[in-house]
Protein backbone atom coordinates (compact mmCIF):
# COMPACT_ATOMS: atom_id res chain seq x y z
CA UNK A 1 0.00 0.00 0.00
CA UNK A 2 1.50 3.29 -1.08
CA UNK A 3 1.61 6.59 0.96
CA UNK A 4 -1.38 7.98 -0.36
CA UNK A 5 -3.44 4.94 0.02
CA UNK A 6 -2.33 5.09 4.07
CA UNK A 7 -3.39 8.25 4.44
CA UNK A 8 -7.00 8.23 2.45
CA UNK A 9 -7.81 5.04 4.87
CA UNK A 10 -6.55 6.72 7.68
CA UNK A 11 -8.54 9.80 7.14
CA UNK A 12 -11.73 7.25 6.14
CA UNK A 13 -11.93 5.46 9.46
CA UNK A 14 -8.62 3.82 10.96
CA UNK A 15 -8.42 6.43 13.21
CA UNK A 16 -11.47 8.35 12.93
CA UNK A 17 -14.00 6.11 12.99
CA UNK A 18 -17.74 7.23 12.40
CA UNK A 19 -19.61 8.03 14.88
CA UNK A 20 -17.03 10.20 16.17
CA UNK A 21 -15.07 9.00 19.13
CA UNK A 22 -12.74 11.42 21.78
CA UNK A 23 -9.43 11.83 20.21
CA UNK A 24 -7.06 9.45 21.85
CA UNK A 25 -3.31 10.28 21.80
CA UNK A 26 -2.33 6.60 21.95
CA UNK A 27 -4.40 6.15 19.40
CA UNK A 28 -3.04 8.62 17.14
CA UNK A 29 0.37 8.55 17.87
CA UNK A 30 -0.13 4.21 16.68
CA UNK A 31 -1.96 5.67 13.44
CA UNK A 32 0.82 8.04 12.63
CA UNK A 33 3.90 5.36 13.44
CA UNK A 34 2.09 3.41 10.38
CA UNK A 35 1.76 6.18 8.50
CA UNK A 36 5.14 7.24 8.91
CA UNK A 37 6.00 3.19 8.25
CA UNK A 38 4.20 3.60 4.74
CA UNK A 39 5.89 6.96 4.16
CA UNK A 40 9.24 5.52 4.16
CA UNK A 41 8.41 3.10 1.34
CA UNK A 42 7.45 6.33 -0.63
CA UNK A 43 10.90 8.45 -0.07
CA UNK A 44 12.68 9.44 -2.83
CA UNK A 45 8.86 9.44 -5.11
CA UNK A 46 8.90 13.42 -6.81
CA UNK A 47 5.41 14.82 -5.20
CA UNK A 48 5.51 16.95 -7.97
CA UNK A 49 8.04 18.78 -10.65
CA UNK A 50 10.50 20.03 -7.68
CA UNK A 51 9.42 17.97 -4.43
CA UNK A 52 10.75 14.54 -3.33
CA UNK A 53 9.37 12.64 -0.36
CA UNK A 54 12.31 12.42 2.29
CA UNK A 55 10.07 10.88 4.75
CA UNK A 56 8.22 11.15 8.28
CA UNK A 57 8.93 10.91 11.78
CA UNK A 58 6.96 10.92 14.55
CA UNK A 59 8.08 11.70 18.45
CA UNK A 60 4.53 10.73 19.95
CA UNK A 61 6.76 11.64 23.40
CA UNK A 62 7.10 14.91 22.08
CA UNK A 63 3.49 14.99 20.13
CA UNK A 64 5.51 15.82 17.45
CA UNK A 65 4.98 14.39 13.66
CA UNK A 66 7.18 15.57 10.99
CA UNK A 67 6.92 15.02 6.94
CA UNK A 68 10.13 15.62 5.11
CA UNK A 69 10.48 16.69 1.29
CA UNK A 70 13.57 17.93 -0.55
CA UNK A 71 12.93 20.23 -3.01
CA UNK A 72 14.82 21.91 -5.98
CA UNK A 73 15.13 25.42 -4.52
CA UNK A 74 13.29 27.95 -1.79
CA UNK A 75 12.40 31.69 -2.11
CA UNK A 76 10.79 33.82 -0.22
CA UNK A 77 7.60 34.06 -2.26
CA UNK A 78 7.49 29.89 -2.04
CA UNK A 79 8.17 29.55 1.54
CA UNK A 80 5.16 32.34 1.95
CA UNK A 81 2.98 30.02 -0.67
CA UNK A 82 4.09 26.36 0.64
CA UNK A 83 3.31 27.66 4.41
CA UNK A 84 -0.41 29.03 3.40
CA UNK A 85 -0.63 25.25 1.21
CA UNK A 86 0.55 23.34 4.64
CA UNK A 87 -1.72 24.99 6.69
CA UNK A 88 -4.81 24.67 4.39
CA UNK A 89 -4.13 21.05 3.92
CA UNK A 90 -3.25 20.16 7.50
CA UNK A 91 -6.15 22.52 8.89
CA UNK A 92 -8.76 21.26 6.54
CA UNK A 93 -8.40 17.26 7.35
CA UNK A 94 -10.20 16.51 10.42
CA UNK A 95 -8.28 14.31 11.22
CA UNK A 96 -4.78 16.56 11.52
CA UNK A 97 -6.53 19.73 12.70
CA UNK A 98 -7.85 17.39 15.54
CA UNK A 99 -4.76 16.53 16.26
CA UNK A 100 -3.20 19.74 16.16
CA UNK A 101 -5.95 21.53 18.30
CA UNK A 102 -4.96 18.59 21.10
CA UNK A 103 -0.98 19.75 21.22
CA UNK A 104 0.22 17.85 17.83
CA UNK A 105 2.95 19.89 16.12
CA UNK A 106 2.42 18.54 12.38
CA UNK A 107 5.21 20.08 10.92
CA UNK A 108 6.47 20.09 7.34
CA UNK A 109 10.80 20.16 7.24
CA UNK A 110 11.96 20.89 3.17
CA UNK A 111 15.89 21.01 2.41
CA UNK A 112 16.82 22.47 -0.98
CA UNK A 113 19.29 20.96 -3.04
CA UNK A 114 21.56 24.53 -2.41
CA UNK A 115 21.37 23.27 1.20
CA UNK A 116 18.39 25.77 2.82
CA UNK A 117 15.83 24.47 4.98
CA UNK A 118 12.54 25.53 6.04
CA UNK A 119 9.97 24.39 8.47
CA UNK A 120 6.49 24.96 8.43
CA UNK A 121 4.22 24.12 12.05
CA UNK A 122 0.59 23.87 10.54
CA UNK A 123 -1.76 26.25 12.62
CA UNK A 124 -5.53 26.28 12.85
Amino acid sequence: MNFRNVVLVLVLGTVWPFPVQAFSDADFCSAAKQLAAAAEQDVGVWLDRATRNAGMGVWCDRKIVEFKRFTASMTNEWKARKLDEWNSAQCGSALWAEAIRQGWKVQLSVTAADGGQAAFAAKC
